[in-house]
C-alpha cells in the first residue's frame, strides 16, 4: 500500500509541475508583465555513463554535464533535471 501512495504522490507532483510549465508560470515570483518562455522543455536524467534525454522522439546521450549545457544552448531548450 505504501508504494501506491508514493506513486500517487509522485504523479500529482509531476502533474502540478507540468501544469505550471504549460501555463508559463513558475513557483518563483515573476513580474506580471513578463512574457512566458516559449522554449521546449527537455527532461535530462543521469545514467551509468553520463546523461541522457529524449528530444523529438530520439534519445540523446551526453558524457558530461557541460555537454548537456552546450547542447541545450544550441537547441534553445529548457532543461529539467530528473533524478540527479
Amino acid at each position: 500500500m505504501k508504494l501506491k501512495t508514493e506513486w500517487r504522490t509522485l504523479r500529482e507532483r509531476l502533474k502540478a509541475a507540468v501544469h505550471l510549465a504549460d501555463s508559463g508560470s513558475t513557483r518563483e515570483d515573476r513580474s506580471p508583465d513578463a512574457a512566458p518562455d516559449p522554449r521546449e522543455w527537455v527532461i535530462v536524467y543521469r545514467t551509468e555513463r553520463g546523461f541522457c534525454c529524449m528530444y523529438r522522439g530520439e534519445p540523446v546521450e551526453f558524457d558530461e554535464m557541460l555537454d548537456v549545457q552546450i547542447w541545450s544552448e544550441e537547441e534553445d531548450v529548457r532543461l529539467w533535471y530528473f533524478g540527479l
